[in-house]
């Protein structure tokens, strides 16, 4: 399957699946206007900062169950053309630990990345030396470099995860293998999709300017939360399926070679 038929089929799948993109509108919905009163405040108190951070932090722990359960719909339709909604919840609870699991892990190794090429850098200030500073700069950008390299590489593990029911680390593995292969079509596929999000991005944006301009505030950040909203929920099917008919056609077309070879 090339590149613009995955993002093709991605379009094919959220139309075709209004359920699901309905349920990540809203889901996105309550957490636009929920976050609506914390923005408002022209000098947020700690009482405010904590709860942004709360609120933040549930929003996070909610979205990895929303993020598993529509994962799996979204592979039910692509393998078998057809998904049922009322398994969102038992996907999202099956996947959640370990997709949970698997973004802790990724945080840590961003961490720890960061943290070493920070450290680099900061070594060398008491040196008070132009050449050992720059130097050690290059060598911190290099570090990063790896590390954004690395976290690429990770881009198809948890559709690895739900397709292949893997455990973290051989989901992991097992991305990281598909990637290399096929570095340069994961690379298109994701200039591809950003893009036209990008794209359909600025359109909805300036025409949800244009109708809030004359708005109240507190009515305009309503306005722009159900659009953005709507936005989000649909491209994020589209994305999703775009990249699980990817990964579906990789492990169809290695498993061939390897019936071929055997």
């Amino acid at each position: 399957m090339g590149i613009f038929e995955c993002v093709k089929k991605g379009f094919n799948v959220a139309t075709k699946n209004m359920g699901l993109v309905l349920v990540l509108i809203v889901f996105n919905l309550i957490w636009n206007l929920a976050s609506i009163p914390l923005t408002q405040q022209a000098t947020p108190t700690a009482n405010i900062t904590a709860a942004a951070v709360i609120l933040g932090l549930v929003f996070i722990l909610i979205s990895i169950l929303v993020q598993g359960g529509s994962m799996g719909l979204v592979r039910d339709f692509v393998k078998e053309g057809r998904m049922k909604l009322s398994n969102i919840i038992r996907y999202g609870f099956k996947y959640y630990l370990r997709l949970l699991g698997m973004g802790l892990l990724t945080i840590l190794i961003i961490a720890v990345v960061g943290l070493v090429a920070a450290l680099i850098v900061a070594a060398t200030v008491p040196i008070n030396n132009t050449a050992v500073t720059v130097v050690a700069a290059v060598v911190a950008l290099a570090i990063g470099g790896v590390g954004i390299y690395g976290i690429f590489l990770l881009i198809l593990a948890p559709y690895a995860l739900v397709c292949d029911e893997l455990g973290i680390v051989d989901a992991l593995k097992t991305s990281i293998a598909k990637v290399r292969r096929s570095l340069l079509k994961v690379i298109l596929l994701l200039v591809v999709v950003i893009l036209i999000s990008l794209g359909i991005g600025f359109l909805v944006g300036f025409m949800a300017g244009v109708v809030t301009v004359a708005l109240p505030m507190g009515a305009a950040q309503v306005v722009i939360g159900i659009v953005n909203s709507i936005f989000n929920g649909y491209l994020g099917v589209v994305m999703m399926a775009a990249f699980m008919a990817f990964y579906l056609a990789l492990a169809a077309k290695e498993s061939s070679s390897a019936e071929k070879v055997f």
